[in-house]
Protein backbone atom coordinates (compact mmCIF):
# COMPACT_ATOMS: atom_id res chain seq x y z
CA UNK A 1 0.00 0.00 0.00
CA UNK A 2 1.63 3.47 -1.04
CA UNK A 3 1.32 5.90 1.54
CA UNK A 4 -0.09 9.53 -0.33
CA UNK A 5 2.79 12.27 -0.01
CA UNK A 6 0.61 15.57 1.63
CA UNK A 7 0.87 18.42 -1.38
CA UNK A 8 2.89 21.48 -0.05
CA UNK A 9 1.33 25.00 -0.01
CA UNK A 10 2.71 27.13 -3.11
CA UNK A 11 4.13 30.26 -2.88
CA UNK A 12 1.78 32.86 -4.22
CA UNK A 13 2.87 35.26 -7.23
CA UNK A 14 2.90 38.18 -4.06
CA UNK A 15 5.56 35.91 -1.73
CA UNK A 16 7.54 34.86 -4.85
CA UNK A 17 7.72 38.54 -6.15
CA UNK A 18 8.96 39.63 -2.63
CA UNK A 19 10.68 37.17 -2.46
CA UNK A 20 12.99 37.55 -5.49
CA UNK A 21 13.26 41.01 -4.13
CA UNK A 22 14.60 40.85 -1.04
CA UNK A 23 17.45 38.10 -2.47
CA UNK A 24 18.11 41.31 -5.60
CA UNK A 25 18.31 44.03 -2.68
CA UNK A 26 20.82 41.74 -0.50
CA UNK A 27 22.73 41.15 -3.52
CA UNK A 28 23.16 44.82 -4.08
CA UNK A 29 24.24 45.17 -0.59
CA UNK A 30 26.96 42.87 -0.80
CA UNK A 31 27.93 44.56 -3.88
CA UNK A 32 28.14 48.07 -2.17
CA UNK A 33 29.30 46.96 1.44
CA UNK A 34 32.54 46.25 -0.25
CA UNK A 35 34.71 49.78 0.31
CA UNK A 36 35.56 51.52 -2.45
CA UNK A 37 39.54 51.99 -2.66
CA UNK A 38 42.07 51.36 -5.37
CA UNK A 39 42.67 48.24 -5.93
CA UNK A 40 45.68 46.08 -6.00
CA UNK A 41 45.97 43.54 -8.69
CA UNK A 42 48.83 40.74 -8.72
CA UNK A 43 49.57 38.56 -11.47
CA UNK A 44 51.00 34.89 -9.66
CA UNK A 45 52.03 32.03 -11.98
CA UNK A 46 50.84 28.81 -10.43
CA UNK A 47 54.97 27.93 -10.99
CA UNK A 48 58.01 28.34 -12.14
CA UNK A 49 59.97 27.71 -14.12
CA UNK A 50 57.83 26.03 -16.58
CA UNK A 51 58.92 23.80 -19.93
CA UNK A 52 58.28 25.03 -23.26
CA UNK A 53 56.03 22.02 -24.32
CA UNK A 54 53.85 22.85 -20.75
CA UNK A 55 51.20 24.97 -20.38
CA UNK A 56 50.74 27.09 -17.09
CA UNK A 57 47.75 29.05 -14.90
CA UNK A 58 48.81 32.67 -14.46
CA UNK A 59 46.04 33.74 -11.55
CA UNK A 60 45.24 37.35 -11.61
CA UNK A 61 43.63 38.82 -7.84
CA UNK A 62 42.39 41.94 -6.57
CA UNK A 63 41.07 42.44 -2.88
CA UNK A 64 39.06 45.71 -4.12
CA UNK A 65 36.58 45.98 -7.07
CA UNK A 66 38.84 47.01 -9.99
CA UNK A 67 38.00 49.96 -12.80
CA UNK A 68 37.05 48.01 -15.93
CA UNK A 69 37.83 44.44 -17.58
CA UNK A 70 41.35 43.38 -18.16
CA UNK A 71 42.64 43.73 -21.62
CA UNK A 72 44.98 40.94 -21.49
CA UNK A 73 46.31 41.36 -25.29
CA UNK A 74 50.15 42.30 -23.87
CA UNK A 75 50.20 38.81 -23.12
CA UNK A 76 49.73 37.34 -26.68
CA UNK A 77 53.25 38.61 -27.77
CA UNK A 78 54.85 35.76 -25.57
CA UNK A 79 52.39 33.20 -24.79
CA UNK A 80 49.50 31.78 -26.83
CA UNK A 81 46.16 31.90 -24.23
CA UNK A 82 44.14 28.44 -24.23
CA UNK A 83 41.81 29.87 -21.80
CA UNK A 84 40.35 31.98 -19.03
CA UNK A 85 37.75 32.34 -16.68
CA UNK A 86 36.38 34.79 -13.74
CA UNK A 87 35.04 34.15 -10.57
CA UNK A 88 34.08 36.61 -7.14
CA UNK A 89 34.25 35.36 -3.12
CA UNK A 90 32.62 37.31 -0.86
CA UNK A 91 33.86 37.04 3.14
CA UNK A 92 32.57 38.11 6.22
CA UNK A 93 35.29 38.56 8.93
CA UNK A 94 34.72 40.00 12.20
CA UNK A 95 32.27 42.10 10.81
CA UNK A 96 33.92 43.82 7.54
CA UNK A 97 33.11 42.57 4.30
CA UNK A 98 35.45 42.08 2.02
CA UNK A 99 35.44 40.57 -1.99
CA UNK A 100 38.35 38.66 -3.94
CA UNK A 101 38.38 38.64 -7.97
CA UNK A 102 40.26 36.27 -9.57
CA UNK A 103 41.08 35.76 -13.63
CA UNK A 104 42.53 32.50 -14.32
CA UNK A 105 44.51 32.29 -17.95
CA UNK A 106 46.06 28.91 -19.00
CA UNK A 107 49.05 29.94 -21.13
CA UNK A 108 51.83 28.15 -23.18
CA UNK A 109 54.87 29.96 -23.65
CA UNK A 110 55.89 30.70 -27.56
CA UNK A 111 59.89 30.59 -25.95
CA UNK A 112 62.10 29.94 -23.29
CA UNK A 113 63.84 32.64 -21.27
CA UNK A 114 62.89 34.94 -18.63
CA UNK A 115 59.72 36.20 -20.47
CA UNK A 116 58.25 39.40 -18.17
CA UNK A 117 54.80 39.53 -17.17
CA UNK A 118 53.70 42.89 -18.94
CA UNK A 119 51.58 45.50 -16.32
CA UNK A 120 47.87 44.60 -17.16
CA UNK A 121 45.25 47.24 -17.49
CA UNK A 122 41.95 46.65 -15.98
CA UNK A 123 40.81 50.39 -16.89
CA UNK A 124 41.81 53.17 -14.41
CA UNK A 125 43.63 50.26 -12.42
CA UNK A 126 46.87 48.50 -13.36
CA UNK A 127 48.45 45.01 -12.18
CA UNK A 128 51.85 44.56 -11.17
CA UNK A 129 54.21 42.98 -13.54
CA UNK A 130 55.97 40.11 -12.91
CA UNK A 131 57.92 37.40 -15.05
CA UNK A 132 58.21 33.59 -15.78
CA UNK A 133 61.58 31.12 -16.71
CA UNK A 134 60.73 29.23 -19.83
CA UNK A 135 63.16 26.35 -20.29
CA UNK A 136 64.01 24.13 -22.73
CA UNK A 137 62.02 20.41 -23.09
CA UNK A 138 63.98 17.64 -21.18
CA UNK A 139 66.14 20.05 -19.31
CA UNK A 140 67.63 19.70 -16.03
CA UNK A 141 64.65 21.39 -14.26
CA UNK A 142 61.29 20.77 -11.88
CA UNK A 143 59.76 19.09 -15.04
CA UNK A 144 62.55 16.32 -15.57
CA UNK A 145 61.55 12.66 -14.68
CA UNK A 146 63.84 10.92 -12.06
CA UNK A 147 64.50 7.62 -12.31
CA UNK A 148 61.13 6.35 -14.44
CA UNK A 149 61.07 5.73 -18.32
CA UNK A 150 59.08 6.98 -20.52
CA UNK A 151 56.81 4.37 -21.74
CA UNK A 152 55.06 4.19 -17.94
CA UNK A 153 51.84 4.77 -17.64
CA UNK A 154 51.65 6.81 -14.24
CA UNK A 155 55.04 8.57 -13.07
CA UNK A 156 56.11 9.80 -9.57
CA UNK A 157 58.60 12.40 -9.31
CA UNK A 158 59.45 14.32 -6.66
CA UNK A 159 61.90 17.25 -5.77
CA UNK A 160 63.63 19.19 -3.61
CA UNK A 161 65.11 22.80 -3.89
CA UNK A 162 67.98 23.25 -2.57
CA UNK A 163 69.61 20.18 -1.55
CA UNK A 164 71.87 21.74 0.93
CA UNK A 165 69.62 24.05 3.06
CA UNK A 166 70.17 25.55 6.19
CA UNK A 167 69.06 24.43 9.75
CA UNK A 168 65.11 26.40 9.87
CA UNK A 169 65.43 27.29 6.18
CA UNK A 170 62.77 26.64 3.26
CA UNK A 171 63.01 23.64 1.52
CA UNK A 172 60.20 23.55 -1.50
CA UNK A 173 59.52 19.87 -2.02
CA UNK A 174 57.62 19.08 -5.49
CA UNK A 175 55.81 15.87 -6.04
CA UNK A 176 54.57 15.50 -9.33
CA UNK A 177 51.89 12.41 -10.76
CA UNK A 178 52.11 12.41 -14.53
CA UNK A 179 49.61 10.37 -16.66
CA UNK A 180 48.78 8.63 -19.80
CA UNK A 181 45.57 6.82 -18.33
CA UNK A 182 42.57 7.65 -16.69
CA UNK A 183 42.16 6.76 -12.87
CA UNK A 184 39.23 5.38 -10.85
CA UNK A 185 40.52 6.74 -7.91
CA UNK A 186 44.24 7.60 -6.32
CA UNK A 187 45.40 8.06 -2.72
CA UNK A 188 49.00 10.15 -2.69
CA UNK A 189 50.62 9.66 0.72
CA UNK A 190 52.14 12.26 2.47
CA UNK A 191 56.20 13.21 3.07
CA UNK A 192 58.13 12.06 5.75
CA UNK A 193 61.18 13.27 7.53
CA UNK A 194 62.55 13.50 10.87
CA UNK A 195 63.00 16.62 12.74
CA UNK A 196 61.67 18.52 9.88
CA UNK A 197 58.18 20.65 9.63
CA UNK A 198 56.34 20.06 6.56
CA UNK A 199 53.65 22.29 5.46
CA UNK A 200 51.72 21.95 2.21
CA UNK A 201 51.04 24.95 -0.03
CA UNK A 202 47.69 25.62 -1.10
CA UNK A 203 45.95 23.25 -3.76
CA UNK A 204 47.06 21.03 -6.88
CA UNK A 205 47.66 22.46 -9.89
CA UNK A 206 46.88 20.29 -13.16
CA UNK A 207 48.55 21.45 -16.33
CA UNK A 208 49.92 19.54 -19.38
CA UNK A 209 53.10 18.67 -20.49
CA UNK A 210 55.00 16.56 -23.32
CA UNK A 211 57.90 13.59 -22.54
CA UNK A 212 59.71 12.42 -25.73
CA UNK A 213 56.71 13.07 -28.35
CA UNK A 214 53.98 11.99 -25.45
CA UNK A 215 51.39 13.97 -23.75
CA UNK A 216 51.15 13.86 -19.91
CA UNK A 217 48.32 15.42 -17.72
CA UNK A 218 50.62 16.37 -14.87
CA UNK A 219 48.65 17.34 -11.07
CA UNK A 220 51.34 18.94 -9.14
CA UNK A 221 51.36 19.21 -5.40
CA UNK A 222 54.13 20.96 -3.13
CA UNK A 223 55.02 21.71 0.31
CA UNK A 224 57.44 23.81 2.18
CA UNK A 225 59.86 21.74 4.17
CA UNK A 226 61.77 22.85 7.20
CA UNK A 227 64.89 21.07 8.81
CA UNK A 228 65.29 21.34 12.33
CA UNK A 229 68.47 19.66 12.80
CA UNK A 230 72.04 19.98 10.96
CA UNK A 231 73.43 17.06 9.07
CA UNK A 232 72.04 14.33 6.72
CA UNK A 233 67.84 14.70 6.32
CA UNK A 234 65.92 12.00 4.42
CA UNK A 235 62.86 12.50 2.86
CA UNK A 236 61.58 8.65 2.83
CA UNK A 237 59.61 8.01 -0.67
CA UNK A 238 56.20 8.70 -2.14
CA UNK A 239 53.97 6.32 -2.32
CA UNK A 240 51.20 6.65 -4.75
CA UNK A 241 48.43 3.97 -4.98
CA UNK A 242 45.68 4.06 -8.41
CA UNK A 243 42.58 2.42 -9.60
CA UNK A 244 43.45 2.30 -13.48
CA UNK A 245 40.84 2.00 -15.82
CA UNK A 246 41.43 -1.00 -18.50
CA UNK A 247 39.73 -1.89 -21.69
CA UNK A 248 36.27 -3.83 -22.03
CA UNK A 249 34.63 -2.08 -19.12
CA UNK A 250 31.11 -1.39 -19.46
CA UNK A 251 29.71 2.16 -19.01
CA UNK A 252 27.91 0.65 -15.40
CA UNK A 253 30.54 -1.49 -14.31
CA UNK A 254 34.17 -0.13 -15.35
CA UNK A 255 37.07 -2.31 -14.83
CA UNK A 256 40.30 -1.37 -12.96
CA UNK A 257 43.43 -2.64 -11.71
CA UNK A 258 45.56 -1.28 -9.19
CA UNK A 259 49.21 0.01 -9.10
CA UNK A 260 51.02 1.29 -6.80
CA UNK A 261 54.09 3.62 -7.48
CA UNK A 262 57.10 4.87 -5.29
CA UNK A 263 59.04 7.76 -5.74
CA UNK A 264 62.89 7.89 -5.02
CA UNK A 265 64.33 9.18 -1.51
CA UNK A 266 66.13 12.48 -1.36
CA UNK A 267 68.93 13.32 0.47
CA UNK A 268 69.60 16.50 2.02
CA UNK A 269 72.40 18.22 3.63
CA UNK A 270 71.11 20.51 6.13
CA UNK A 271 73.79 23.02 7.66
CA UNK A 272 74.24 24.43 10.96
CA UNK A 273 74.25 28.47 11.42
CA UNK A 274 77.26 29.96 9.72
CA UNK A 275 79.85 31.58 11.96
CA UNK A 276 79.26 34.68 10.21
CA UNK A 277 75.83 35.27 11.86
CA UNK A 278 76.27 37.51 14.50
CA UNK A 279 72.85 38.32 14.79
CA UNK A 280 70.27 37.65 18.60
CA UNK A 281 68.22 35.81 16.75
CA UNK A 282 68.74 33.23 13.52
CA UNK A 283 66.05 34.24 11.34
CA UNK A 284 67.24 32.70 7.02
CA UNK A 285 64.69 34.19 4.22
CA UNK A 286 64.54 34.15 1.16
CA UNK A 287 63.52 37.99 1.13
CA UNK A 288 62.59 40.05 4.00
CA UNK A 289 61.54 43.82 4.88
CA UNK A 290 60.91 46.02 7.73
CA UNK A 291 58.49 48.83 7.26
CA UNK A 292 57.41 51.85 9.82
CA UNK A 293 54.00 53.60 9.50
CA UNK A 294 52.61 56.58 10.87
CA UNK A 295 49.00 57.82 11.24
CA UNK A 296 50.53 60.97 9.13
CA UNK A 297 54.05 60.83 7.17
CA UNK A 298 55.76 62.61 8.76
CA UNK A 299 54.67 61.84 12.36
CA UNK A 300 52.71 64.63 14.17
CA UNK A 301 52.34 64.76 17.90
CA UNK A 302 50.52 66.24 20.59
CA UNK A 303 52.09 66.24 24.30
CA UNK A 304 49.76 64.12 25.98
CA UNK A 305 48.09 62.54 23.19
CA UNK A 306 48.75 59.00 21.89
CA UNK A 307 50.26 58.43 18.81
CA UNK A 308 50.37 55.01 17.14
CA UNK A 309 53.79 53.60 15.77
CA UNK A 310 53.10 50.33 13.37
CA UNK A 311 56.46 48.03 12.75
CA UNK A 312 55.51 45.43 10.39
CA UNK A 313 58.42 42.69 9.13
CA UNK A 314 57.64 40.00 5.81
CA UNK A 315 59.46 37.45 5.87
CA UNK A 316 59.36 35.17 2.43
CA UNK A 317 60.82 31.85 3.25
CA UNK A 318 60.10 31.52 7.44
CA UNK A 319 57.79 30.55 9.57
CA UNK A 320 56.18 32.92 11.66
CA UNK A 321 57.89 31.17 14.96
CA UNK A 322 61.12 33.01 13.79
CA UNK A 323 60.30 36.57 13.20
CA UNK A 324 61.77 38.10 16.29
CA UNK A 325 60.12 41.03 18.72
CA UNK A 326 60.77 44.45 16.53
CA UNK A 327 60.92 47.32 19.54
CA UNK A 328 61.44 44.67 22.52
CA UNK A 329 64.99 46.15 22.65
CA UNK A 330 63.93 49.80 21.91
CA UNK A 331 65.01 52.65 24.69
CA UNK A 332 62.79 55.62 24.64
CA UNK A 333 62.94 59.10 26.08
CA UNK A 334 61.33 58.32 29.63
CA UNK A 335 58.54 61.10 29.14
CA UNK A 336 57.24 59.10 26.50
CA UNK A 337 55.21 56.61 27.80
CA UNK A 338 54.81 53.37 25.69
CA UNK A 339 51.47 51.29 25.45
CA UNK A 340 52.28 47.83 22.81
CA UNK A 341 49.06 46.24 21.33
CA UNK A 342 49.55 42.15 21.04
CA UNK A 343 51.43 41.93 18.26
CA UNK A 344 50.11 39.75 14.74
CA UNK A 345 50.98 37.36 13.22
CA UNK A 346 50.11 35.72 10.22
CA UNK A 347 51.23 33.22 7.12
CA UNK A 348 50.38 32.90 3.86
CA UNK A 349 51.56 30.37 1.75
CA UNK A 350 52.01 29.69 -2.16
CA UNK A 351 52.99 27.77 -4.02
CA UNK A 352 55.52 29.58 -6.12
CA UNK A 353 57.16 31.23 -2.96
CA UNK A 354 56.55 29.01 -0.18
CA UNK A 355 55.40 30.40 3.19
CA UNK A 356 55.68 34.11 3.45
CA UNK A 357 55.48 35.69 7.67
CA UNK A 358 54.01 38.63 8.61
CA UNK A 359 54.72 40.48 11.89
CA UNK A 360 53.14 43.50 12.66
CA UNK A 361 53.53 45.57 16.21
CA UNK A 362 51.51 48.60 17.32
CA UNK A 363 52.88 51.00 19.98
CA UNK A 364 50.58 53.91 21.20
CA UNK A 365 53.40 56.60 22.57
CA UNK A 366 51.91 59.63 24.74
CA UNK A 367 54.81 62.00 25.37
CA UNK A 368 53.96 64.10 28.18
CA UNK A 369 55.80 67.49 27.36
CA UNK A 370 56.53 69.21 24.05
CA UNK A 371 60.03 68.92 22.70
CA UNK A 372 62.28 66.74 20.39
CA UNK A 373 62.58 63.35 21.03
CA UNK A 374 65.01 60.77 18.89
CA UNK A 375 63.44 57.56 18.15
CA UNK A 376 66.06 54.86 17.92
CA UNK A 377 66.91 52.97 14.49
CA UNK A 378 65.29 49.38 14.52
CA UNK A 379 67.71 46.57 13.14
CA UNK A 380 66.55 43.20 12.10
CA UNK A 381 69.24 40.99 11.39
CA UNK A 382 68.43 38.37 8.99
CA UNK A 383 70.18 36.04 6.54
CA UNK A 384 69.83 35.85 2.68
CA UNK A 385 69.22 32.15 1.82
CA UNK A 386 69.72 33.46 -1.97
CA UNK A 387 72.67 35.28 -1.79
CA UNK A 388 73.95 33.01 1.14
CA UNK A 389 75.11 36.42 3.02
CA UNK A 390 74.28 38.33 6.33
CA UNK A 391 72.00 41.28 5.39
CA UNK A 392 70.81 43.54 8.20
CA UNK A 393 67.22 44.96 7.36
CA UNK A 394 66.88 49.03 9.17
CA UNK A 395 64.62 51.37 10.32
CA UNK A 396 66.03 54.68 10.63
CA UNK A 397 66.39 57.02 13.60
CA UNK A 398 63.44 59.59 13.56
CA UNK A 399 63.21 62.39 15.30
CA UNK A 400 59.54 63.05 17.19
CA UNK A 401 58.42 66.82 17.22
CA UNK A 402 56.12 66.25 20.24
CA UNK A 403 53.78 69.75 19.77
CA UNK A 404 52.77 71.54 23.13
CA UNK A 405 49.15 71.03 23.64
CA UNK A 406 46.44 73.88 22.74
CA UNK A 407 45.79 76.15 25.37
CA UNK A 408 43.13 79.19 25.70
CA UNK A 409 44.04 82.13 28.31
CA UNK A 410 43.40 82.38 31.46
CA UNK A 411 43.35 78.24 32.51
CA UNK A 412 44.51 75.26 30.61
CA UNK A 413 41.98 73.69 28.48
CA UNK A 414 41.20 69.94 29.63
CA UNK A 415 42.75 67.41 27.50
CA UNK A 416 39.79 65.66 26.13
CA UNK A 417 36.38 67.79 25.20
CA UNK A 418 33.52 67.79 26.89
CA UNK A 419 30.59 65.67 25.48
CA UNK A 420 27.95 68.17 25.55
CA UNK A 421 25.38 66.80 22.98
CA UNK A 422 24.26 63.54 21.86
CA UNK A 423 26.54 64.40 18.33
CA UNK A 424 29.65 64.92 19.96
CA UNK A 425 28.93 61.71 22.68
CA UNK A 426 28.52 59.66 19.28
CA UNK A 427 31.67 60.63 17.63
CA UNK A 428 33.83 60.05 20.41
CA UNK A 429 36.41 56.97 18.78
CA UNK A 430 34.95 53.71 20.32
CA UNK A 431 37.37 50.86 20.90
CA UNK A 432 34.79 47.50 21.47
CA UNK A 433 31.24 47.57 22.47
CA UNK A 434 28.93 45.73 22.95
CA UNK A 435 25.62 47.84 23.21
CA UNK A 436 23.61 47.88 19.98
CA UNK A 437 23.71 51.38 18.23
CA UNK A 438 20.12 51.73 18.94
CA UNK A 439 20.35 51.54 22.81
CA UNK A 440 22.92 54.05 23.09
CA UNK A 441 20.93 56.78 21.33
CA UNK A 442 18.21 56.82 24.03
CA UNK A 443 20.97 57.10 26.36
CA UNK A 444 22.80 59.83 24.85
CA UNK A 445 19.86 61.89 24.31
CA UNK A 446 18.71 62.06 28.19
CA UNK A 447 22.51 61.86 29.10
CA UNK A 448 23.06 65.10 27.04
CA UNK A 449 20.15 66.68 28.54
CA UNK A 450 21.28 66.51 31.95
CA UNK A 451 25.00 67.26 31.34
CA UNK A 452 23.41 70.64 29.92
CA UNK A 453 21.19 71.39 32.71
CA UNK A 454 23.75 70.41 35.20
CA UNK A 455 26.14 73.13 33.62
CA UNK A 456 23.53 75.93 33.66
CA UNK A 457 22.87 75.14 36.92
CA UNK A 458 26.26 75.47 38.02
CA UNK A 459 27.06 78.55 36.34
CA UNK A 460 23.88 80.03 38.58
CA UNK A 461 25.41 78.60 41.41
CA UNK A 462 28.87 80.33 41.04
CA UNK A 463 27.03 83.28 40.64
CA UNK A 464 25.33 83.71 43.43
CA UNK A 465 28.20 82.01 45.28
CA UNK A 466 30.37 85.22 43.78
CA UNK A 467 27.67 88.12 44.36
CA UNK A 468 26.72 86.58 47.85
CA UNK A 469 30.39 86.75 48.67
CA UNK A 470 30.90 90.69 47.33
CA UNK A 471 27.79 91.59 49.82
CA UNK A 472 28.45 90.27 53.28
CA UNK A 473 31.43 87.86 53.29
CA UNK A 474 34.13 89.72 51.63
CA UNK A 475 36.79 89.79 54.48
CA UNK A 476 34.82 87.17 57.20
CA UNK A 477 37.10 84.03 57.77
CA UNK A 478 40.18 85.14 55.78
CA UNK A 479 38.33 85.17 51.94
CA UNK A 480 39.43 87.51 49.04
CA UNK A 481 37.35 89.87 47.63
CA UNK A 482 35.41 88.24 44.37
CA UNK A 483 37.25 85.26 44.79
CA UNK A 484 36.17 81.27 47.05
CA UNK A 485 39.43 79.72 48.78
CA UNK A 486 40.26 75.88 47.64
CA UNK A 487 38.70 74.39 50.05
CA UNK A 488 35.23 76.13 49.42
CA UNK A 489 35.98 75.70 45.71
CA UNK A 490 36.06 71.44 46.28
CA UNK A 491 33.17 71.67 48.96
CA UNK A 492 31.20 73.27 46.37
CA UNK A 493 31.62 71.08 43.86
CA UNK A 494 31.51 68.23 45.68
CA UNK A 495 27.86 69.10 47.52
CA UNK A 496 26.40 71.47 45.60
CA UNK A 497 27.41 71.36 41.89
CA UNK A 498 24.65 69.39 39.57
CA UNK A 499 28.16 69.17 36.94
CA UNK A 500 29.82 66.83 39.10
CA UNK A 501 26.72 64.91 39.95
CA UNK A 502 26.36 64.45 36.02
CA UNK A 503 29.83 64.10 35.62
CA UNK A 504 30.04 61.20 38.03
CA UNK A 505 26.78 59.73 36.00
CA UNK A 506 28.05 60.28 32.97
CA UNK A 507 31.31 57.83 34.07
CA UNK A 508 29.13 55.76 36.12
CA UNK A 509 26.90 54.60 32.65
CA UNK A 510 30.57 54.51 30.70
CA UNK A 511 31.87 51.95 32.99
CA UNK A 512 28.69 49.64 33.27
CA UNK A 513 28.39 49.81 29.48
CA UNK A 514 32.19 48.60 29.48
CA UNK A 515 32.87 51.65 26.61
CA UNK A 516 36.42 52.21 26.78
CA UNK A 517 36.84 55.52 24.68
CA UNK A 518 33.74 56.64 26.41
CA UNK A 519 35.06 55.84 29.94
CA UNK A 520 38.25 58.01 29.03
CA UNK A 521 36.55 61.39 27.90
CA UNK A 522 33.99 61.10 30.87
CA UNK A 523 37.06 60.41 32.92
CA UNK A 524 38.92 63.24 31.85
CA UNK A 525 35.65 65.33 32.19
CA UNK A 526 35.01 64.52 35.63
CA UNK A 527 38.42 65.15 36.70
CA UNK A 528 38.54 68.44 34.62
CA UNK A 529 35.57 69.41 37.11
CA UNK A 530 36.21 67.24 40.44
CA UNK A 531 40.00 69.19 40.27
CA UNK A 532 38.71 72.67 38.78
CA UNK A 533 41.66 74.34 40.37
CA UNK A 534 44.26 71.97 39.14
CA UNK A 535 42.62 70.59 35.27
CA UNK A 536 44.80 67.58 34.61
CA UNK A 537 46.32 67.66 30.89
CA UNK A 538 48.07 64.42 31.07
CA UNK A 539 48.25 61.15 32.42
CA UNK A 540 51.19 62.53 34.67
CA UNK A 541 49.33 65.04 36.07
CA UNK A 542 45.81 62.48 36.56
CA UNK A 543 48.61 60.21 38.69
CA UNK A 544 50.02 62.86 40.89
CA UNK A 545 46.07 64.17 41.81
CA UNK A 546 44.52 60.59 41.93
CA UNK A 547 47.10 57.73 42.60
CA UNK A 548 48.60 55.16 41.62
CA UNK A 549 45.62 53.23 41.35
CA UNK A 550 43.54 56.04 39.35
CA UNK A 551 46.91 56.35 36.61
CA UNK A 552 47.17 51.84 36.16
CA UNK A 553 43.10 51.93 35.53
CA UNK A 554 43.83 54.89 32.77
CA UNK A 555 46.57 53.47 31.49
CA UNK A 556 44.42 50.04 30.93
CA UNK A 557 42.20 52.10 28.32
CA UNK A 558 44.82 53.53 26.83
CA UNK A 559 46.60 50.33 26.05
CA UNK A 560 42.86 49.54 24.43
CA UNK A 561 41.51 52.30 23.00
CA UNK A 562 44.90 53.48 20.36
CA UNK A 563 46.45 49.91 20.88
CA UNK A 564 43.77 48.36 18.89
CA UNK A 565 43.48 45.70 21.23
CA UNK A 566 40.88 43.33 21.20
CA UNK A 567 40.53 42.35 24.91
CA UNK A 568 36.92 43.19 26.44
CA UNK A 569 37.35 45.63 28.87
CA UNK A 570 35.74 45.94 31.75
CA UNK A 571 34.66 48.84 33.82
CA UNK A 572 34.30 47.89 37.44
CA UNK A 573 37.36 48.25 38.82
CA UNK A 574 37.74 51.93 37.11
CA UNK A 575 34.07 52.79 38.52
CA UNK A 576 35.52 50.94 41.68
CA UNK A 577 38.72 53.35 41.99
CA UNK A 578 36.74 56.48 40.84
CA UNK A 579 34.04 55.65 43.93
CA UNK A 580 36.30 55.34 46.52
CA UNK A 581 38.32 58.46 45.55
CA UNK A 582 35.05 60.44 45.08
CA UNK A 583 34.35 59.32 48.28
CA UNK A 584 36.85 60.05 50.12
CA UNK A 585 37.31 63.87 49.41
CA UNK A 586 34.20 64.36 50.23
CA UNK A 587 33.76 63.13 53.64
CA UNK A 588 36.85 65.18 54.07
CA UNK A 589 35.37 68.08 52.44
CA UNK A 590 32.44 68.21 54.64
CA UNK A 591 34.54 68.24 57.80
CA UNK A 592 37.57 70.75 56.90
CA UNK A 593 35.42 73.01 54.04
CA UNK A 594 32.04 73.40 55.57
CA UNK A 595 32.63 74.52 59.15
CA UNK A 596 34.71 78.05 58.14
CA UNK A 597 31.68 79.93 56.61
CA UNK A 598 29.03 78.62 58.83
CA UNK A 599 30.44 79.15 62.40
Amino acid sequence: MCTPIPATARPTGAAVIKTSTLSTLFFLFLLTSVPLQAAVIKATPDRDPVSMNETFNLVFSSEGSVDDSPDFDPLSKDFEILGQNQNSQFSIVNGKMSRVQEWTLTLSPKRTGAIPIPSIAFGKDRSQPGAVTVIEPGAASPSKPRGVTDDEEIKLEVEAVPKNPYVQAQVIYTVRVLLRVNLAGADLSEPVAQDALIERLGDDHRYSTSRNGRDYTVIERKYALFPQKSGLLRLDPMRLTAQVEVGGRSFFAPSTRAIQVKSEAIDLQVRPIPAAFTGKHWLPAADLKLEQSWPKNPPQAKAGEPITRTLSLIATGATKGLIPELGADLMLDPTIKQYPDQPSLTEEKQPSTGITSTRQEKTALIPSRPGKFKLPAVEIPWWNTKADKLEIARVPELTLNVEASGETSGQTAPTAPVPQTAEELSSVPVGKSNVPLKDWENVWFWLALFLGVGWLVTGLVWWISLRKDRLGFQNRDGLLAGKLPASMSRQAQSDQSPGLSQARKALRLACSKNDPAVARTALLHWASVYWPDRRPTSLDELASLGGAALAEEMGRINRIVYGNAGDAWNGDALWAVVESLDGGENQKHQQVGLEPLYR
